[in-house]
C-alpha cells in the first residue's frame, strides 16, 4: 500500500491555517530573539556576566571566548575551485589520524518468541599517511535472554513499556563509547577523535536514576580519557536542537521561553560563509549535567557553518580549548567535510560500516535459527514472519 497523496494534499490544504498561524507565531519569536542577539554579540564576557541575574543557577550557555566581530569567526580561506579545497584539505590533514565511531542495533520484536538482541560498533581509522592505509572494524555484541533479564532486576523503572529496546539501545551507546576509548588509548598526536552526537544526555534524564548513570558514567569516562591521553575529542551533532544560547539570551532580555526556537537557526544570520564558528560556550543547561560531576561544568561548545544548511553543533571537552587546540582541530574537522562533501568523511565511513539494514535482520534471525537447529533448541517465530520467509 502506497500513501494517498491526493488525500495528503487534501488534508494539508484543509489545515493551512493551522501550519500558517504557527509558522506566523514563531517568526514574531525569532525577531524578538534576533534583536537580543544583535544586542548582545556586540557586548562583552564582562558585560553579559554583570547582567545576568545571580539567582539563576543554569545561564544555558556562559561565555568563555572572546570576540571581535560579533558571535563569528570566520575561517579567513577561500578557494578558487573546487580542486584546490581538496588540497588545502589534504594539507591540513596530512599525518593527521582521524578517527570515528558509530553503531546500530537489532532490537527484540514480535518476530521471535525469544528476547535476543544485538548491538554493534563500526570503527573507521585513517592515518592520511602514504606508508598507512586506513584501517575499520566492526565489534559486536550478542545480547541474550539472561543478560536481558538481569537488566531488568537491576535497571527498574517505573514504566516498563519498550524496556528491552530501551536497554538494547543503552548498550550500544556504552558500545560505541568504548570503542572509541579504545581507539584513544592507541593513536599518537596529531589526531581527532569524531563522535555522532551529544556529549550532554538530556535524553535521558526522563529516565530512571540508574539508566542516567549508566549514560553518564560513559560519557565522563571518554571525556576523561580524552583528557588524560591529550587526544582532541569532538562531538559533531549535524542538526542540533539544543537552545543553549536561546535561553541565555531569554534570561538577558526577558524574553518569553522559545521551546520551538534552536541555537542552529538563531545562529544562521551570524555564520553566513563556509568555515565560520562561533565563540566556545560552556554548556550551563543544569539537568542531567548536575550528575556529571567534575565534568558539569567542563563541556564547552560552538558552532559551524558547514553546509547549506543550519550550523552544526560541536561540543569538546573544555581542557582542549584552554590547551589553544580549538583552531587547528577547527581547520582538520573542516578538512573532513570537504573530503566529506558536506559531513565529516570518517564518520560518513564509519556509519556505512557499522549500519544494519533490514536485509541484516532477516539474515540473523535466520542464522539464530540454523544455530539452534544445530544445537536442539527449539525457536518460535511468529506466523507473519514464517509465511513471509515461504513467499520469499
Amino acid at each position: 500500500m502506497v500513501l494517498p497523496l491526493s488525500q495528503l494534499v487534501q488534508q494539508l490544504n484543509h489545515k493551512k491555517a493551522e501550519f500558517l498561524s504557527y509558522d506566523t507565531a514563531l517568526a514574531q519569536v525569532r525577531q524578538a530573539y534576533q534583536q537580543a542577539l544583535k544586542t548582545w554579540q556586540q557586548q562583552t564576557i564582562a558585560d553579559i556576566t554583570a547582567a545576568i541575574d545571580p539567582q539563576i543557577p543554569d545561564w544555558g550557555a556562559r561565555p568563555i571566548e572572546p570576540w571581535h566581530q560579533g558571535w563569528r569567526i570566520p575561517l579567513e580561506i577561500q578557494w578558487p575551485h573546487r580542486q584546490a579545497a581538496r588540497e588545502w584539505a589534504m594539507t591540513q590533514l596530512m599525518d593527521v589520524t582521524t578517527v570515528a565511531v558509530d553503531g546500530s542495533q537489532i532490537v527484540p520484536s514480535e518476530e521471535l518468541f525469544l528476547p535476543v538482541g544485538v548491538v554493534q560498533a563500526g570503527w573507521f581509522l585513517n592515518p592520511h599517511r602514504r606508508d598507512r592505509p586506513y584501517a575499520k572494524e566492526i565489534v559486536l555484541e550478542l545480547i541474550t535472554p539472561a543478560e536481558l533479564r538481569q537488566a531488568e532486576e537491576q535497571l527498574r523503572q517505573p514504566q516498563i513499556y519498550r524496556f528491552h529496546e530501551r536497554y538494547i539501545h543503552l548498550r550500544r551507546f556504552e558500545l560505541e563509547l568504548k570503542t572509541l576509548r579504545e581507539r584513544m588509548a592507541e593513536v599518537t598526536a596529531p589526531a581527532l577523535l569524531l563522535f555522532d552526537g551529544s556529549f550532554v544526555a538530556t535524553f535521558a534524564e526522563s529516565y530512571a536514576p540508574e539508566w542516567q548513570r549508566r549514560y553518564v558514567a560513559a560519557l565522563c569516562q571518554t571525556l576523561a580519557a580524552s583528557r588524560q591521553h591529550q587526544i582532541p575529542l569532538v562531538a559533531y551533532i549535524d542538526s542540533s536542537q539544543a537552545r543553549d544560547l536561546v535561553t541565555l539570551l531569554g534570561y538577558l532580555e526577558q524574553l518569553a521561553p522559545s521551546p520551538h526556537l534552536s541555537d542552529a537557526q538563531l545562529l544562521s544570520t551570524v555564520l553566513t560563509q563556509w568555515g565560520d564558528r562561533s565563540p566556545v560556550f560552556i554548556c550551563d543547561r543544569g539537568g542531567i549535567l548536575e550528575r556529571y560531576g567534575p565534568w558539569a561544568k567542563n563541556i564547552g561548545f560552538c558552532y559551524l557553518k558547514a553546509h547549506q544548511g543550519y550550523p552544526v553543533r560541536l561540543e569538546l571537552p573544555l581542557w582542549l580549548y584552554e590547551a589553544g587546540l580549538l583552531d587547528q582541530v577547527i581547520r582538520w574537522l573542516c578538512g573532513e567535510l570537504i573530503t566529506g562533501q558536506g559531513y565529516p568523511y570518517a564518520l560518513e565511513a564509519a556509519d556505512q560500516l557499522a549500519v544494519l539494514q533490514g536485509s541484516d535482520r532477516q539474515a540473523f534471525l535466520k542464522q539464530l535459527q540454523v544455530w539452534a537447529e544445530g544445537v536442539g533448541m527449539e525457536l518460535r517465530f511468529s506466523r507473519k514472519w514464517v509465511s513471509k520467509q515461504q513467499r520469499r
